[in-house]
């Protein structure tokens, strides 16, 4: 135990003491903080081409009359008789574009087509598209004996309000969007982790074995101190800058947020004297504040650190074995691809169903619970779910430590060959 705690010691204070570790240490909550001002800002105040567009609007069916209107950024005008005259004024940029219905029957759109200088984006096309559905859905109605006033007295406004009862019974706002933001940060943060810290444990090993460094270590540390030295001193420097980075990005998101807000909160704010996006945005702020921070960071870490645990233990025994940098790729895709495939499942998990059954499936497989169970915090987990899982990712490590730690043992001493898979094999049942 002294051995590993001498190796862990070492591992440590190498790596704190690295100019690039306190750099990042700092610069990364300011990156997050940015991240969020710009996430809160693109959803609030949006990311459109405000630039005034003119398309000429035209029908072969004589039962939508084209009309001059305005909305959004475009303008509407009655297309000239003319094609060649229409594609001319295109063209020199008079405008923007023709929009032509040929359809006979205008309940189905399938042969209208708009003729651009320069293509629309998704949500303009949509927004565009939708207009001139609901211009033919009025002279519909007209057709049927439906005036435009009824029409209106009778469409639905306005989002039904999500809120939430907490473990005391108080209702809160809540914000599905906000938690899912949450969870998936989390699964990337846990996701980046485990490749650069793992791979800082592969490459210490590979240099110790590549310098012979370790053929001296060995003769007074036993290669599983050695191993496991290695894992929880890289282990703790990932821990310190965590802990470093969620205490200054709480503080600037804090600030921030009271910045955008003006101090102002959803109970507290004069809705009516506030612009429709800094409605949304104090809403989805307001969400911040209903969000279990505690069960979350709890859940991350446990999870951070078991999932880091079970990986670099594979990492070392690569490290351990191969010779060179090339010699790697071969061992590395069958590592990376749980961790790949737990972020596309994560993916899925956060925007479809956090608690569904496919869900409570991958938060059970250890390759896959730090990553999904971590994207599923926010939302709320069962805490029993939460302790079954951790309690296999355990299990799991130390079933890996003695697999890895037989290939360690051997590999760290072994030259001149490539390895392969069989050899890995042949080193766990070798006693």
């Amino acid at each position: 135990m002294k051995n590993i705690w001498v190796i862990l010691k070492k591992e440590y204070l190498t790596r704190v003491k690295n100019k690039t570790f306190i750099v990042m240490t700092f610069l990364a909550p300011i990156l997050i903080a940015a991240f969020y001002g710009g996430t809160i800002y693109f959803a609030t105040k949006g990311a459109e081409d405000n630039s005034i567009k003119t398309v000429y609007f035209s029908s072969e069916n004589p039962m939508v009359e084209p009309d001059e209107a305005t909305f959004d950024n475009f303008i509407i005008l009655k297309a000239p008789k003319s094609i060649d005259t229409i594609k001319a004024h295109i063209n020199n940029g008079m405008v923007h574009g023709w929009v032509n219905f040929k359809d006979k029957d205008l309940r189905t759109l399938d042969s209208s087509e708009l003729l651009v200088d320069e293509a629309l984006s998704v949500v303009q096309i949509s927004r565009f598209t939708q207009f001139f559905k609901n211009h033919i859905h009025v002279h519909l109605l007209k057709e049927a004996g439906i005036d435009r006033e009824t029409l209106e007295n009778t469409q639905v406004k306005g989002e039904i309000q999500m809120l939430e009862i907490n473990d005391e019974g108080n209702v809160e706002q809540t914000s599905s969007a906000l938690k899912s933001g949450i969870g998936f940060a989390l699964a990337l943060i846990i996701y980046m982790f485990i490749f650069i810290y793992g791979s800082m444990v592969m490459r210490s090993a590979m240099e110790e074995k590549t310098n012979r460094i370790v053929e001296v270590i060995v003769s007074s540390v036993k290669p599983f101190e050695l191993m496991m030295g290695k894992i929880i001193g890289v282990a703790m420097v990932g821990l310190t800058q965590f802990l470093a980075w969620i205490t200054l990005s709480v503080s600037f998101v804090t600030l921030l947020s009271k910045y955008i807000t003006g101090g102002k909160s959803i109970e507290t704010a004069d809705i009516s004297n506030l612009s429709a996006s800094e409605v949304k945005g104090i809403e989805l702020l307001a969400g911040l504040d209903n969000i279990p921070f505690g069960e979350v960071i709890t859940v991350f870490v446990l999870f951070f650190l078991g999932g880091y645990l079970l990986y670099s233990s594979i990492f070392a025994a690569i490290g351990a074995s191969v010779n060179q940098e090339t010699d790697v790729q071969q061992f590395m895709l069958p590592v990376s691809l749980p961790l790949v495939f737990s972020l596309v499942i994560a993916q899925s998990v956060v925007f479809q169903a956090p608690n569904g059954k496919l869900a409570q499936i991958f938060s059970m497989i250890p390759l896959s619970s730090p990553i999904v169970m971590s994207v599923r915090a926010p939302f709320g987990v069962p805490v029993m779910e939460i302790i079954s899982s951790f309690v296999i990712l355990v299990i799991s490590f130390v079933i890996m430590v003695w697999l890895t730690a037989r290939i360690y043992r051997i590999g760290i001493l072994m030259y001149g060959k490539k390895p392969s898979w069989k050899d890995f094999l042949r080193w766990i049942r070798q006693s």
